[in-house]
């Protein structure tokens, strides 16, 4: 799992939402939760790479018409169904269950995603609701019978003060064991050594629920990294926070390095709990025995010479020999079977012999049309000297020459963007009149129009389900086919011709109207007329 605060979904000429940087830096999580996405409910936003979206948003803000906060849930498809939302009614945070069930844990997990705006801001102030007492609130209906976790961004410096009691005993106490007592664990470290009032309400908060702090004091993060990087100074305020009995499932929290064109000052944090997925109760865990599509191979006037010589190698004669021994195949698995060491055979000889086609490569990373090779070089010097400074944080030279770094890319980015659209302008007038066709063009590229750029989510699974019911009766016919497999089956023992079965009515329907109508008509002659079959055979021919 983790945690980000990205700083908006959409920053600057970013769509994080299908940038291929942004993605991969997630994609290998079971569970992703961003917070200050800056997004509303009316987005079009539907999946972020291979995740299931779930967006919590606030109000448009009625002073500039934007939005702020903002919280996404991110779930992987195998886990979607198990990972439930719950009802909500505070759009700073939101709260998600793990069902045990499926986790393989000893009780519920419920995780809550929290963005707790900073203490200066005016929509705490004027908001007059303290998030702590809210949670308070919350956790007293869940922790009798699941484990807790919180993450997010608290905007809360808490330094190394103890989030537990030290040395916590009841030998002196007549409480009996209705005491719950504090393990023994190991302290937190923290670089951020400051101190403020949400950092202190926040311990206090954790001492009362019997939760303890990740940051500092998990493996991978044992010195308590910083978490976000302003010109301002380095800090501490983005945590995950679990339940004191649920710290066994924890295999390791780290602080991932600062990316600026990604986050405006947030680090990524991610965790790993060990979990246990029961795969007969998702059909999508089912493994299927599906094989990998075999390679494609170019096709030449001197292939079918070099083809057959490739079949009649030792190897291949061993594998055709083989194959003829084993003699009739009758059951389902003996023809699978059989039919897999076939294909083999012939790739074997098709590697001995043929040119395999090229692979292109898909899904190009795509950038904006003026962002050419100067900003592409500018921002990846930007994030290499990011990790520096992340490194770094209190050296003042590395954080001037960054945040230099950081004004001359968007000064850099803003220029170009700004000459981009004043040349389209230009070209769009000229255009419109001299050109239609290249006008037309230019609006399709400027649309990024482009048909091959759809992404296949669907699993084997699905896949092999399609194929499996793509000739599959439908139930509501089912009775119908029935009944036309009994009458073909009494039509086959009657001892009726076929062709009288299908043509007898017919032509003594057609002779009777005929009749009425010659009758109709006055004539007599033409009914005198009719064909009337002699013979037995003649009547089966009619």
């Amino acid at each position: 799992m983790c945690t980000w605060n990205v700083g908006g979904l959409f920053s600057g000429d970013i769509d994080k939402t299908q940038d291929k940087t942004f993605i991969d830096s997630i994609s290998k999580y079971d569970l992703a939760f961003l917070v200050e996405t800056h997004v509303g409910y009316n987005s079009n936003i539907k999946n972020v790479g291979p995740f299931n979206y779930y967006p919590v948003c606030r109000p448009i803000t009625k002073a500039n018409n934007r939005y702020y906060g903002g919280i996404a849930i991110l779930r992987k498809p195998h886990i979607k169904d198990h990972v439930k939302i719950l009802k909500n009614s505070n759009t700073d945070y939101q709260w998600v269950k793990l069902e045990k069930k499926f986790f393989g844990f000893h009780r519920d997990l419920y995780i809550c995603v929290i963005y707790y705006p900073p203490v200066t801001s005016t929509y705490t102030k004027k908001g007059g609701i303290e998030l702590f007492e809210c949670l308070e609130n919350d956790i007293t209906l869940f922790c009798k019978d699941a484990d807790i976790l919180l993450c997010g961004d608290f905007n809360a410096r808490a330094g190394s003060h103890p989030d537990l009691i030290i040395q916590d005993e009841i030998d002196f106490l007549p409480l009996y064991n209705t005491y719950p007592l504090d393990k023994n664990i190991m302290l937190r470290k923290n670089r951020d050594k400051k101190l403020d009032c949400r950092g202190k309400d926040l311990c206090e908060f954790c001492i009362s629920h019997q939760l303890r702090i990740l940051n500092g004091r998990t493996l991978g993060d044992l010195n308590g990294n910083f978490t976000c990087y302003t010109p301002n100074g380095a800090s501490v305020v983005d945590y995950s926070i679990v339940s004191e009995s649920a710290l066994d499932y924890i295999l390791y929290f780290r602080v991932a390095e600062f990316v600026p064109t990604l986050s405006d000052c947030h680090c990524k944090i991610e965790w790993e709990m060990s979990a246990q997925f029961s795969a007969n109760l998702r059909d999508d865990c089912i493994d299927h025995d599906l094989h990998t599509m075999p390679s494609r191979y170019m096709w030449s006037e001197n292939s079918v010479t070099v083809f057959q010589e490739a079949l009649t190698s030792p190897s291949v004669l061993e594998k055709i020999s083989d194959f003829i021994l084993k003699g009739h195949f009758t059951s389902k698995i003996e023809i699978n079977e059989a039919s897999v060491k076939l294909t083999n055979i012939f790739i074997e000889a098709a590697e001995q012999s043929l040119k395999k086609t090229p692979k292109y490569r898909k899904n190009k990373k795509k950038h904006k049309n003026f962002f050419d090779s100067d900003l592409h070089s500018m921002r990846k010097n930007l994030i290499n000297y990011g990790k520096i400074y992340s490194s770094n944080p209190k050296d003042p030279m590395v954080k001037n020459h960054y945040y230099k770094l950081y004004r001359e890319y968007n000064k850099c980015r803003k220029t170009k963007k700004k000459v981009f659209k004043a040349d389209i302008l230009e070209q769009l007038e000229t255009l419109h009149e001299d050109n239609p066709k290249l006008y037309w063009g230019l609006i399709n590229k400027l649309q990024d129009k482009n048909h091959d750029s759809s992404v296949n989510n669907i699993s084997p699974s699905d896949w092999l389900h399609h194929f499996q019911d793509l000739n599959k009766i439908n139930d509501n016919f089912l009775d119908r086919v029935k009944h036309l497999e009994e009458s073909l089956e009494s039509a086959e023992i009657s001892p009726k011709c076929f062709n009288e079965l299908d043509f007898v009515d017919e032509v003594n329907a057609s002779e009777h109207n005929r009749n009425n109508i010659c009758k109709k008509c006055g004539n007599q002659r033409e009914m005198n007329t009719q064909i009337k079959p002699t013979s037995d055979d003649d009547k089966n021919l009619a």
